[in-house]
């Protein structure tokens, strides 16, 4: 599970957690940190990692590298523990780059070429095939929507692996969004249905 820590040079929190064995370390914007700290979540305090995709996808939560020995993260062994076993949500949920797995600064790209492919690349990766890219959209703008858009407009003979798990992050999203807005309109329902009760009840009496 990812874990909050605090700056000890300097103010501010960061998050470290680990995807695929590697330890990652995510910088936080000042509305990143005060969304987590709001939430409830503590220095040294583990958290979900369905709350750091969320801050990913909201540009608030972004990597720049990883593992220790950036400035101001403190030589603590016990930075390195997570508890992955009380996290339901799979480190996979988390978007990649398709060449080289990073996590840094990851854009939506069309490649040209004999075929055209849709795939998520990092600004190294980009940089190997700036030449091919046609466009490039930094993932956390990129939408349900847009990317349906994107898929309708365009005509794309392959997706990569990192694009389709990505999809299906998204449509998972916006159906858990239906079923929470379904469920509270349904309690609403049955609220209005109790208060229909009392008064006729009353009126009776």
């Amino acid at each position: 599970m990812p874990v909050l820590h605090k700056y000890m040079d300097q103010k501010g929190h960061y998050v470290l957690t680990s995807i695929k064995e590697r330890i990652i370390t995510f910088q936080l914007t000042k509305e990143g940190e005060a969304r987590l700290i709001d939430s409830g979540v503590e220095t040294s305090q583990t958290f979900g990692r369905a709350l750091l995709l969320d801050l990913i996808r909201s540009g608030d939560a972004f990597t720049q590298g990883t593992g220790p020995g950036m400035i101001g993260i403190e030589d603590d062994k016990r930075q390195l523990e997570f508890d992955f076993s009380d996290d339901p949500d799979p480190e996979s949920m988390f978007p990649y780059c398709q060449d080289c797995s990073s996590l840094n600064d990851l854009h939506f790209v069309e490649i040209k070429g004999a075929k055209t492919q849709g795939s998520i690349l990092c600004p190294n990766c980009r940089s190997k095939k700036s030449a091919a890219i046609d466009v490039s959209i930094p993932l956390f703008l990129l939408s349900r929507s847009l990317l349906n858009r994107l898929f309708s407009q365009k005509k794309f003979d392959k997706l990569d692996d990192s694009v389709i798990a990505y999809q299906e992050l998204l449509n998972i999203e916006f159906e858990s969004k239906w079923e929470a807005f379904i469920k509270s309109k349904s309690s609403q329902q049955r609220l209005f249905e109790k208060d229909d009760e009392k008064q006729s009840k009353l009126f009776s009496d």
